[in-house]
């Protein structure tokens, strides 16, 4: 091979491997639908924001202070009346 056709091929190996580097640091697919409302295909409503994210620590640590409030504090009701047994008088 002749020096300017090795220049060429080094450079252009080169750049094919930037290319599928800088691939790899793309956002993924999930991702994509993660940011996609509910009607396109997105992820439902209620689900809990991805870890590491501010929105995170905050859903942990209200999760927390509701998993540590007393369940016990709700009014009791009154158990249903049972209905009076039902005796045999029937013409």
């Amino acid at each position: 091979m002749s020096r300017p056709t090795q220049k060429i091929t080094s450079a252009l190996f080169f750049l094919a491997c930037l290319l599928l580097l800088s691939a790899c640091a793309g956002r993924t697919a999930g991702e994509h639908i993660a940011d996609m409302p509910h009607w396109m295909g997105g992820e439902p409503e209620g689900v809990p924001p991805r870890p590491g994210t501010p929105e995170y620590d905050a859903w942990t640590a209200a999760r927390g202070r509701e998993a540590a409030r007393a369940k016990n504090d709700q009014p009791k009701t009154d158990p249903p009346k049972a209905d009076p047994p039902k005796t045999a008088q029937s013409k």
